[in-house]
């Protein structure tokens, strides 16, 4: 297969994938859940929504050890305007009037098979739950889906939390039986480092320069004199390698790779502990993308405005659904300092330990203060754990 054959065949793959199965549910939502608790006043609920302008709120619910973050119910606006015209708000809480049978998406599924579930189940929001931290991270509605199918989703500029934000995609790729000397141009052509090998649209292994400069090289020098008497065989991956002619028999297999949905922090150190400088990126086991060590030096030179936005709405919101302006944030050259009350002398630890794998991140300065528990015994266990 030639270069030319190569890259039209990427770019006839990349087209024939409709946007709805090409883009993931983590790419289009809208980041960040407006949550309160399910004793929240309905009137507070109303003015939650027309204060961030959205159409719903998660209620959420007490997991197994007392501190909230279960998804309840949720409360739509259109609920809300009915409970409003037809009972008014006096009285009303967030637990009694939020529907329950919420419906769920992980950050990695497509915008398809949301869609599907919004089709089925007759709703226009979907939850989106990381499944890790088993907490909301997210919502979809119809009108994401919308934008979607007309706009394909372009990449957001500045994002570099996730590894989906960062990820170049639509990947150049070869198959096995590709002829080494086709994936050496390629590379040259491209000017790239290094390239996924494909076998049933599945990734099988990578192929680096320095795979092809270990082929290009041959066998080590023999040194000395009397080297050759001493000298023992090649071992047979080596010479194996030295006799290569494909893609398959130089490529590194298996191929080390890291889900989109992960963060960016993440995929920096599966680079270091396994010391590769690219790693290819899967949805559903699928290719989607690729991020590079470049990717991660580039992020970490963004705007302080940059930084700011991806630790408020990757963050503060989404990771700890902690509500938009109840800290404040400041950002000067990478360094952030972290003004506000929290919930919790955990949070309170762990929020600045999660602001540090924010891409760009230079120091993190905390002064977080914890709210007064009021006697609560489930807050004063939260806040004072045994």
């Amino acid at each position: 297969m030639t270069v030319s054959e190569i890259l039209n065949r990427n770019r006839n793959h990349s087209r024939a994938v409709p946007p709805l199965y090409r883009v993931s549910v983590g790419e289009a939502m809208h980041r960040g859940v407006l949550a309160v608790p399910l004793t929240a006043p309905l009137s507070r609920v109303a003015a939650e929504m027309a204060k961030h302008r959205v159409h719903c709120v998660v209620a959420l619910g007490e997991r197994d050890h007392g501190s909230t973050g279960r998804v309840w119910g949720l409360v739509s606006d259109l609920e809300l305007t009915r409970i409003a015209c037809s009972e008014g708000l006096q009285g009303r809480t967030a637990g009694g009037s939020a529907t329950t049978e919420v419906v769920t998406v992980a950050p990695a599924d497509t915008v398809h098979d949301a869609a599907e579930l919004m089709a089925e189940h007759g709703v226009s929001h979907v939850i989106v739950v990381d499944p890790l931290m088993d907490r909301p991270v997210g919502v979809l509605s119809t009108l994401d889906v919308a934008r979607v199918l007309a706009e394909g989703l372009p990449r957001p500029r500045g994002r570099a939390y996730y590894v989906a934000q960062l990820m170049t995609p639509n990947v150049l790729t070869v198959q096995p039986d590709t002829p080494l000397r086709d994936v050496a141009q390629l590379l040259s052509d491209r000017g790239i480092s290094g390239v996924p090998v494909l076998e049933r649209n599945r990734v099988v292994g990578v192929v680096s320069q320095t795979d092809i400069v270990a082929k290009e090289r041959g066998p080590a020098p023999r040194r000395g004199r009397f080297a050759t008497w001493f000298a023992r065989p090649s071992k047979a991956a080596e010479r194996d390698r030295l006799e290569a002619r494909t893609a398959g028999e130089v490529m590194t297999s298996p191929a080390i790779t890291v889900e989109s949905w992960r963060t960016v922090a993440d995929a920096a150190a599966v680079m270091l502990n396994r010391d590769i400088d690219r790693l290819p990126v899967l949805e559903n086991d699928e290719l989607v993308g690729i991020i590079t060590r470049a990717d991660l030096v580039g992020a970490f030179s963004r705007s302080d405005d940059e930084i700011e936005r991806d630790i408020r709405e990757e963050v503060v919101i989404h990771s700890f659904c902690i509500p938009d302006g109840d800290l404040d944030i400041r950002v000067r050259r990478g360094e952030v300092t972290l003004t506000g009350t929290v919930e919790s002398e955990l949070i309170a630890e762990l929020l600045p330990d999660a602001v540090r794998r924010v891409p760009g991140v230079v120091d993190v300065r905390s002064k977080l203060h914890v709210a007064a528990t009021h006697g609560d015994p489930r807050l004063e266990q939260l806040t004072h754990p045994r």
